[in-house]
């Protein structure tokens, strides 16, 4: 079984490739490294991630709610990576420069950095924050308690 963190691995290949086809699959798969670690934490702290396109904006909406300084800016973070992403894999009429790769694969490590990072402490916060925002703002409960 892979990761998310396995797709780091060739978006960072294709970062220093010489043609837009890597850029954009080195843009594509680090946008999916990000995505799936985001998905295990949020899967992990109990909550059901929806799958297919429902997914993407589950995520970054929940992140950026969770109230820890450090999942805010994942989540910000997220959304931008998704568009990008959109970019690189529908719009081949709109050129993808290195640039954008290099700092894709950058977000993407100092994500999943970050999300290593997370405290116990800092995990009980979002959970609550993140339940708080389904129940209030949302009014839909995906929170199970049943962490997978």
């Amino acid at each position: 079984m892979i990761s998310g963190r396995d797709f780091l691995a060739h978006a960072e290949i294709w970062s220093r490739g010489r043609t837009e086809a890597e850029w954009r699959c080195a843009v594509s798969r680090a946008y999916y490294a990000s995505f799936h670690e985001c998905r295990r934490l949020l899967n992990q702290l109990g909550f059901a991630v929806p799958r297919a396109d429902l997914a993407h904006a589950y995520l970054w909406r929940r992140l950026e709610s969770s109230g820890v300084e450090s999942l805010v800016s994942i989540g910000k973070d997220l959304g931008w990576m998704r568009s990008e992403r959109n970019l690189a894999d529908y719009d081949i009429h709109k050129t993808v420069v290195r640039a954008t790769a290099v700092r894709a694969v950058a977000a993407s490590a100092s994500m999943i950095d970050s999300l290593d990072q997370l405290s116990e402490v800092d995990r009980q916060q979002a959970t609550e924050a993140m339940k708080t925002y389904e129940r209030d703002v949302l009014r839909e409960t995906t929170w199970r308690n049943r962490p997978r």
